[in-house]
């Protein structure tokens, strides 16, 4: 287990240079996103840990119709750039969020028209990055919940007592917008990333 955590760890290392090597001219090239894919599927245990599993996810979203278009380039090149500024985040100094109040069935995710709320710290990065994909694919984002709220996104990376973290007083407001009747879904980042386009 030790040795499989220090592969992990020397995997997620060598992806920063990856990362900071392909983004250094602020370009991101077809060739340079192919190498990326083939990467994650060549370290597929390093690729199915946070935040490579973020990356190998919009890789692979990316070359299902086998090529990469300006604007997949574009959101490739914000998604680099925020892993490439966090660092800290590839060596696991973050818990994650576990057990959390999640709406089940898990709900399709929509955007055009849909306003959204993100709560916690998130693995995609900021929470302006992640409100400008929403806005970018239709949606609207609110810092507060309110009655028109679609859906609260939890962040990847939360402490594992959610219910004491600072997010934890925004889903009790969840949770009495539903006893009032007011559908609001609570979902994970990760069924977030999976709608993203």
């Amino acid at each position: 287990m030790l040795e499989e955590s220090r592969r992990v760890e020397a995997g997620l290392a060598e992806m920063v240079g990856l990362v900071r090597g392909v983004i250094a001219d602020g370009v991101v090239s077809a060739d340079e996103a192919a190498r990326l894919s083939e990467w994650t599927k060549e370290n597929s245990l390093v690729a199915t840990r946070w935040p490579a599993n973020v990356l190998a996810r919009r890789l692979e979203r990316i070359f299902l119709d086998g090529r990469v278009d300006a604007e997949e380039q574009r959101r490739l090149s914000a998604l680099l750039s925020q892993l490439a500024e966090n660092p800290a985040g590839f060596r696991g100094g973050f818990p994650l969020a576990t057990d959390l109040p999640l709406t089940e069935p898990e709900p399709a995710v929509v955007f055009e028209g849909k306003s959204f709320v993100f709560a916690g710290a998130m693995a995609y990065g900021p929470t302006h990055a992640c409100e400008r994909e929403v806005q970018e694919l239709g949606g609207s984002c609110n810092r507060g919940v309110n009655r028109r709220t679609d859906y609260v996104v939890i962040g990847s990376i939360a402490a594992s007592e959610w219910h004491q973290a600072s997010f934890g007083g925004l889903l009790d407001e969840v949770v009495q917008y539903a006893a009032r009747g007011v559908p609001i879904a609570v979902i994970s980042e990760d069924a977030w990333l999976r709608a993203l386009p």
